[in-house]
């Protein structure tokens, strides 16, 4: 929502911020409750990644939002893999793994979501990417599911649903116009 309100002119309602802030919290909650590894302690400098990379990836979303809907994801997917994999030549097996099954098919979904929906809706994606991750962990036995973590998730997806319900630089622009006319 900050680098929509800069780039976009988006107003910061205070569902949006509200929003914004459960949904922080609740990825923050299941990142300091994880148990991460065999050792079972938390990488600071993987969580330090992890947050670069989301809000690099925020950044892309609103800065190049005419750029992505103007090509088809296919075209967009196409060239981003492609240098990205030119800069990064020893861990290709490494990431091929990581590309087809989880990267692709979701940075796939991300410009068609992007069609219809406002960008600050399409970036809260991120925040449901540790709920997910917990649950695969928990799934495959590396971890355990309990109250916290329970907690941590529905300050998640609530946080996701206030920004999604809140208004549109466009809505309040329309709002704005019918109480002057």
């Amino acid at each position: 929502p900050i680098l929509a309100t800069l780039f976009l002119r988006e107003p910061i309602t205070w569902l949006k911020a509200g929003g914004v802030f459960l949904g922080c919290a609740g990825a923050l909650l299941l990142i300091l409750v994880s148990r991460h590894g065999t050792g079972h302690t938390s990488s600071v400098k993987g969580d330090v990644l992890c947050l670069v990379s989301a809000v690099s990836y925020a950044t892309y979303l609103t800065a190049f939002r005419n750029v992505i809907v103007k090509y088809s994801p296919v075209t967009t997917m196409k060239w981003m893999f492609l240098f990205a994999a030119v800069v990064a030549p020893r861990t290709w097996a490494g990431i091929g793994y990581v590309v087809v099954c989880s990267t692709f098919l979701s940075y796939f979904m991300v410009p068609i979501g992007q069609r219809y929906l406002r960008p600050t809706v399409v970036s809260m994606y991120n925040y449901v990417q540790p709920v997910v991750a917990v649950l695969f962990s928990v799934a495959i036995g590396l971890d355990s599911f309990g109250f916290t973590k329970a907690a941590a998730a529905l300050c998640v997806f609530a946080g996701v649903w206030l920004v999604t319900k809140s208004k549109s630089r466009a809505q309040v622009e329309a709002e704005a116009g019918m109480k002057k006319g």
